[in-house]
C-alpha cells in the first residue's frame, strides 16, 4: 500500500461548478465536494448533478475526492447515495 500525504484539503459547494472546476484544478491534495449544508435546499439535485459531472469528467490529476453527503437522518440522504452509483472509480476506503 502507498501512503499519500494529505497537507491540504479544500471543501467545495457541489452546487457551484465554477468552484469545482477551480478545485480540480488547484494544488489541493484532497478535494470534497459537499452535498451538505454547503448547498441549499432547493439546489440539493443540481449539485448532485453537478457533483457526478465533475467526478466523472474533470481531469482531477493524483488528488484525493470525496463527497460529503447529507445526514442520514435528511430527506436527501437516501438521493446522494442512490447517486453515488453514478461515480466512477467509486471506493469506499
Amino acid at each position: 500500500m502507498t501512503l499519500r500525504l494529505r497537507r491540504s484539503e479544500l471543501a467545495t459547494p457541489g452546487s457551484s461548478e465554477r468552484m469545482i472546476q477551480k478545485a480540480a484544478s488547484s494544488d489541493a491534495d484532497l478535494v470534497f465536494l459537499d452535498l451538505e449544508d454547503a448547498v441549499a435546499p432547493p439546489q440539493k439535485e443540481t449539485a448532485r448533478q453537478l457533483t457526478i459531472e465533475a467526478l466523472n469528467s474533470l481531469e482531477w490529476g493524483r488528488k484525493v475526492r470525496a463527497v460529503r453527503i447529507n445526514a442520514i437522518n435528511t430527506v436527501w440522504v437516501l438521493d446522494d447515495i442512490e447517486t453515488s452509483g453514478s461515480w466512477k472509480h467509486f471506493s469506499t476506503s
